[in-house]
């Protein structure tokens, strides 16, 4: 009996041992491969249309004070701006709806916010 028990056990041990063997992992797997690492070319540069209300030589509470409005010191002139769209139809959508109130309301285009003319920015 015990040598029944025996090779009862000696064979569960075995056979445990069979599939608990590890799969061999071919050598290319290891090997080392070349790596492809993509060129990004560099972000361009990022336009903007917005609508500009005013430019004046002293600051302005009245301006300053509406909501969403951009302030910018350009040479001598306080600039004040609102908005800002992808699109230069965009921007004059927004500036025949403030034409009423700011009657020489024009769209600006901003390369990285530096002023540039429309032609320019519709170039790009």
């Amino acid at each position: 009996m015990k040598n029944l028990i025996l090779i009862f056990f000696c064979s569960a041990i075995f056979s445990c041992a069979k599939t608990a063997k590890k799969k061999e992992i071919p050598l290319e797997v290891f090997q080392e491969k070349e790596v492809v690492i993509p060129i990004v070319e560099a972000e361009k540069e990022r336009i903007v249309f917005t609508v500009q209300i005013a430019a004046l030589e002293k600051v302005n509470s009245g301006l300053n004070s509406i909501e969403n409005v951009h302030v910018f010191q350009e040479n001598t002139l306080t600039k004040y701006r609102i908005g800002a769209f992808e699109t230069y139809k965009e921007a004059r959508v927004f500036r025949t709806q403030l034409i009423r109130t700011y009657k020489d309301a024009f769209v600006q285009a901003l390369l990285d916010d530096t002023p540039i003319s429309i032609k320019e920015a519709l170039q790009y």
